[in-house]
């Protein structure tokens, strides 16, 4: 969950967007998504899958996150 949860910051970083913008786009508080990040809340499908499209990224790609993916 940690990892996940590092990857999904590292990926709201790249896309230049705060907490509190990821929060609203997938109907959560910026508390939860802090949470999230911390690898404190164990995530679903549903909420990867939002996540994923919220930050424009397949879920496999946030999953098993290759930065240098992000660069090209």
């Amino acid at each position: 969950m940690k990892k996940l949860g590092k990857n999904i910051r590292i990926v709201r970083e790249i896309r230049n967007l705060t907490q509190e913008a990821l929060a609203s786009a997938i109907g959560y508080s910026q508390k939860h998504v802090s949470r999230i990040e911390k690898g404190q809340i164990q995530l679903d499908d549903e909420c990867i899958e939002r996540i994923s499209k919220a930050l424009k990224v397949s879920p496999q790609k946030l999953i098993h996150l290759d930065c240098k993916s992000f660069l090209k």
